[in-house]
C-alpha cells in the first residue's frame, strides 16, 4: 500500500498570508476589466479578454480549495470566500459545487461521477469543435444547466439553493459599481453616457464573455489533462486517470493554481492544503512512482490530441 500522510502534522498557514495570496490573485485576474473600463475601447481589448478569460480558470481552482475548507484556518472564512466572492464572480452556486465535487471524489471514473468534461475528445479536429462550442456559449450553457437542474431533497436545501442567486446579485452589483467608478474617474469622461457605456462594454466583453467562453475552455482542457485516459493505457479509476504535472510559474498560474498540478496527490489526500501538496507529492512518490510528475499540462494535452481515438 502506498504511504499516506499524517494529517495531524499538516499545519495550515496564517490567514493573513492566505488573504494576501487570494486577494492579489483575484485582483490580477480582474485587472483587465478595470483597465478596459478606465482606458476605454481599443483593439487591445482582445488581449484583455484573453487575459481575464484564461486566468479566471485559476478562480475555479480557488473555489475548489474553498470547497475543501483549505483556503483559511477557519472553515467559516473558506465558506464566506466561496459563497460571497469566488462563487458569485464565477456565477456559480458554491454549495451545489461543493456537493457535486464530493461526488466526483467518491465516484471518480465510475457511475455517479459528476464531472464529465474529461471525457471530451480532442483528437484531430475535435479540439476545434470544442473551441467553437465554447465561443458560442454551448459549453457554458451545458454546465449552467447541470448546476441549476440539480434536485434538492430537503426543504432546507431548497431554500439554501436560492440564496446563491441573492449573493451573486449583491457581489455582481458591487463589482459592476467599481467598474463604473474606474470608467468615470478617467479624466474628462462624463458619467452618462460615456462612463456607463464604457463600463458596461468592459463588463460584458472582457469579463462576462471571457468567463463564458475562455474560462470554460480552459477548465475543460485542465480536466482532460488531469483525468482523460491515454489510448492503450489501463486505469485504476474506471474511465478516469489521475496525474500530477510538472509546472513552471506560467503553467501553474494558468492550469495548476491552488494545488491542481498535484491533482493525483490531492485525490489521494484531499485533506492537505494546496501549499503543502508539492512536498507531500515528493514524499509519497518515494513509495509510489506513479505520483511522480511526468509531463506538463500542455505536453499531456498534445499527447491526448495526437491519439487516433478513444482507448
Amino acid at each position: 500500500m502506498a504511504k499516506r500522510i499524517d494529517l495531524s502534522e499538516v499545519e495550515k498557514r496564517a490567514d493573513w498570508k492566505s488573504w494576501a495570496v487570494t486577494g492579489s490573485h483575484v485582483l490580477l485576474v480582474l485587472a483587465p476589466v478595470y483597465a478596459a473600463a478606465y482606458w476605454g475601447w481599443h483593439c487591445w481589448w482582445f488581449l484583455l479578454w484573453a487575459w481575464c478569460g484564461v486566468l479566471m480558470n485559476g478562480l475555479l481552482n480557488l473555489m475548489h480549495e474553498c470547497a475543501h475548507f483549505h483556503t483559511f484556518r477557519m472553515r467559516e472564512l473558506s465558506d464566506a470566500c466561496g459563497r460571497w466572492v469566488v462563487g458569485p464572480l464565477l456565477l456559480a452556486d458554491f454549495d451545489a459545487y461543493r456537493r457535486r465535487h464530493w461526488e466526483h471524489h467518491k465516484h471518480l471514473g465510475v457511475d455517479g461521477d459528476t464531472k464529465d468534461a474529461y471525457l471530451i475528445e480532442i483528437t484531430g479536429g475535435k479540439m476545434f469543435l470544442m473551441i467553437g462550442r465554447c465561443l458560442v456559449f454551448r459549453e457554458a450553457l451545458r454546465k449552467f444547466a447541470l448546476q441549476v437542474g440539480e434536485k434538492k431533497d430537503a426543504a432546507a436545501e431548497e431554500r439554501k439553493s436560492h440564496m446563491w442567486v441573492a449573493r451573486t446579485v449583491v457581489t455582481q452589483a458591487i463589482f459592476a459599481g467599481t467598474i463604473l467608478l474606474a470608467a468615470w474617474t478617467r479624466s474628462g469622461r462624463a458619467l452618462w453616457p460615456d462612463a456607463v457605456l464604457t463600463a458596461a462594454a468592459a463588463y460584458g466583453a472582457v469579463y462576462l464573455y471571457g468567463l463564458a467562453t475562455l474560462t470554460v475552455f480552459m477548465a475543460n482542457l485542465r480536466a482532460i489533462a488531469e483525468h482523460q485516459v491515454e489510448q492503450g493505457a489501463e486505469s485504476q479509476h474506471g474511465r478516469a486517470a489521475l496525474r500530477n504535472f510538472r509546472c513552471g510559474p506560467v503553467g501553474r498560474l494558468v492550469f495548476g493554481a491552488y494545488g491542481f498540478a498535484e491533482h493525483a496527490t490531492h485525490h489521494l489526500e484531499p485533506g492537505i492544503p494546496y501549499y503543502h501538496l508539492p512536498e507531500s507529492t515528493a514524499e509519497l512518490a518515494k513509495t509510489d512512482r506513479s505520483l511522480e510528475p511526468s509531463r506538463s499540462y500542455l505536453a499531456e494535452l498534445m499527447l491526448l490530441a495526437r491519439q487516433s481515438g478513444k482507448s
